[in-house]
């Protein structure tokens, strides 16, 4: 007996909203009761892209393509319109609306947009709003001021809203004309590549919402120098794009400062925020991050747990001490050749790099619970014996959790010495899980890169997200790993080499969404595949001999 659809829709409502957006849709099948909660439902999300209504790169020059994109931008946009007057003809309460579209087009939509957040902001019940419009679909200047939506007043009546969020081609400069901005219960705001007109605009904005706890400001367009003060409950922060940021506000916890491009010059002063407990630094030029630096940020901020500089311009060798610090992320960082880590509460390391820089990293001291993960982007060169030098140097050894290599570029050369790499003597590092994504198309290439990566480390797992390997990796790691050349004479004909397979002793298979259970199974999904795998992952957990 059904129980459930007897309770109060406002319960009913309350179970939906925990639930993925699209399985919410899905509940209106399982009778009439549900289906009356599902279209009562007040919480209304509007994702072009989720629903299939883009148009890719390659096909805006067939004309079936562009009528077919054409038919579903409508059925979008009538979609929109028949739920918004549906809901403001029977006076449903509209607590959340997210509308996201990557067709927006301001001659033909503009009016269109007005009419909705005339009807969002009528609902006295309105506590999200959610705006992401753009025109990517037909290549419109992202950035044209003549090609921007503007924010009707009417927003300014949702008295009742907590979260806003407003990205893509939005011009907010008119609000500022002729209407004072008050959104006394503001917690959250959150602007990119919004178009703001003037750095006066954004105070006279902020000012009128005392209560926001979160503040997002991503490469608004005006909005050169940032100073954000005088907000009491102010706990995070995230700008970039900005020339100047002052943030006097001493109940900030969570600060993120980044550019999009590094020559970008960026004066920043945070003296103030001595409560800072994370600090995310990213792409900054006008930073030098020396030794100095680092001393003075410990000293500055205190209660600092978190710190990530990442695509930063680094002395050669840094030292990092820090007695609170427990998450610590470097990556992509220029001149940076050697790292010592003092930091004996640390948790979590990360570190991401390119096939250009592959620093010496050690850690003075550490917890025993301390987990490394490293990545690597490899876009031009591969070299296997850098690779397995910077494993090796790791100190202590017993930190390493995971590496993860990705190749996506079809022109990556690996730099491969078989006889280095093939080296018994050479005691193997060991990690405990090797993520994986290849998309190289030559079988050749991709003999070299397993038997390299083998040759290299002993990982304990291997994971694949099937949707960035291509076919030919996939089956090469599987004939790999059943040990096919084995007939074939494949070791060394010196006799003190012999091929990593050989060491090891069992490989057991887990997979998602779809259960294969050991390796046969997984040859034959490649009989069901063309170029590329399906979406979902595969993890071959590997028994290595202890004594090698």
């Amino acid at each position: 007996m059904d129980r459930i659809s007897d309770l109060p829709k406002i319960i009913l409502h309350d179970i939906l909203s925990r639930l993925p957006h699209k399985d919410v849709a899905r509940t209106s099948v399982l009778s009439k009761a549900w289906h009356e909660t599902w279209s009562t439902f007040p919480i209304l999300i509007f994702h072009g892209f989720s629903r299939g209504v883009f148009l890719c790169r390659e096909d805006r020059r067939d004309p079936l393509k562009i009528e077919e994109h054409r038919r579903k931008v409508k059925s979008f946009l009538n979609s929109v319109d028949r739920t918004l007057v549906r809901f403001h003809h029977h006076g449903f309460a509209i607590k959340e609306f997210s509308l996201s579209m990557m067709f927006f087009h301001p001659q033909f939509i503009s009016q269109r947009i007005d009419q909705w957040m005339k009807i969002v902001s009528q609902s006295n019940s309105i506590k999200v709003l959610k705006l992401d419009v753009g025109d990517r679909s037909f290549g419109f200047h992202p950035f044209s001021v003549d090609n921007c939506y503007h924010l009707p007043s009417d927003v300014l009546k949702a008295k009742s809203i907590t979260k806003l969020e407003l990205a893509g081609k939005i011009r907010m400069d008119k609000l500022f004309v002729n209407h004072r901005i008050r959104f006394s219960m503001l917690q959250m705001l959150s602007l990119s590549n919004v178009y703001l007109g003037h750095e006066q605009a954004f105070d006279d904005l902020i000012s009128g919402c005392p209560m926001i706890e979160d503040l997002t400001l991503e490469d608004c367009f005006g909005l050169e120098n940032v100073k954000i003060h005088d907000l009491p409950k102010l706990k995070s922060v995230k700008v970039s794009g900005a020339r100047k940021i002052d943030v006097d506000v001493p109940s900030l916890e969570y600060l993120h400062i980044g550019n999009d491009d590094i020559k970008l010059p960026c004066n920043i002063n945070i003296d103030k925020c001595r409560n800072l407990k994370v600090f995310i630094l990213g792409a900054v030029s006008s930073i030098f991050v020396s030794n100095q630096w680092l001393l003075e940020i410990v000293n500055k901020f205190p209660f600092l747990e978190r710190l990530e500089l990442i695509g930063c311009v680094t002395s050669e060798s840094i030292k990092i001490s820090s007695f609170r610090l427990k998450v610590l992320s470097l990556g992509c960082s220029l001149g940076m050749k050697e790292v010592k880590i003092d930091a004996p509460n640390l948790e979590s390391f990360r570190y991401f790099g390119t096939d250009h820089n592959i620093p010496a990293i050690s850690f003075v001291n550490c917890s025993d619970h301390l987990e490394f993960d490293a990545k690597f982007s490899i876009r031009i060169c591969l070299d296997f014996e850098r690779l397995r030098a910077f494993l090796q140097n790791i100190e202590p050894r017993n930190v390493m959790a995971s590496l993860t290599v990705i190749m996506l570029h079809v022109s990556t050369e690996i730099v491969y010495n078989e006889d280095v790499l093939q080296d018994v003597g050479v005691h193997l590092p060991r990690i405990k899980q090797l993520d994986l994504s290849v998309s190289e198309k030559s079988q050749e290439v991709c003999v070299l890169l397993v038997n390299g990566l083998f040759w290299s480390f002993r990982p304990a797992i291997v994971s694949l997200k099937l949707e960035f390997c291509s076919k030919i990796f996939f089956k090469v790691l599987l004939e790999k790993l059943r040990c096919k050349d084995e007939e074939d004479g494949c070791c060394s004909s010196s006799n003190t080499m012999k091929c990593w397979w050989h060491d090891l002793k069992d490989v057991k298979v887990k997979s998602s969404p779809k259960k294969y259970d050991n390796l046969i199974d997984c040859e034959e999904l490649l009989d069901s595949i063309s170029l590329y795998c399906p979406y979902g992952e595969i993890s071959f957990e590997l028994e290595w001999d202890s004594s090698e």
